[in-house]
């Protein structure tokens, strides 16, 4: 009857081992897409407001901010460039004279997919002439192996950019 009951408890703990051992998921990633999303709706700062301020679709100084700011968070920042995945909310921002800020980040970890991604959900304040307004910005962010981002997916933007341009 020992016996039955040693080889039980070492099978669960080799099971718990294992499962532990398979699990993919890091906390770490969670912290990055949280990262990510305050530098999003975050702003624009000074900093980003004179790298905007350049001439060109792309200047230097906003080179190096998206850099600086992006690329330890991104698996890809060409890609995150190209697909407007980066600054398209402070851009917009910027252009209509709005500063923008996350008021509440909720980030859920998906369970039912093997990769790792998250759902997130960002209450964003979008201020103007002393006008505060508020929209809910959702979507989905997958995590590459190496704990960087790898793309932003199915985003509903709440209408925010719409309510920025008006």
């Amino acid at each position: 009857m020992r016996k039955i009951a040693i080889l039980s408890i070492t099978f669960l703990v080799s099971v718990f081992v294992i499962v532990t051992g398979c699990s993919k998921e890091n906390p770490e990633n969670a912290e990055t897409v949280q990262t990510y999303l305050e530098q999003e709706f975050t702003g624009p700062s000074d900093e980003l407001i004179n790298a905007l301020k350049q001439n060109g679709a792309y200047p230097p100084e906003l080179k190096t901010y998206v850099e600086e700011n992006y690329k330890p968070l991104v698996a890809d920042l060409d890609q995150f460039v190209n697909r407007n995945l980066t600054l398209i909310f402070l851009r917009t921002a910027y252009e209509y004279g709005y500063q923008l800020e996350p008021t509440n980040i909720d980030i859920q970890k998906i369970d039912e997919i093997e990769e790792e991604a998250y759902n997130f959900e960002v209450e964003v304040e979008y201020k103007k002439d002393n006008q505060t307004n508020t929209a809910v910005v959702a979507g989905i962010i997958n995590m590459n192996d190496n704990g960087k981002i790898s793309i932003v997916r199915d985003m509903d933007d709440g209408k925010l950019l719409e309510k920025m341009r008006n």
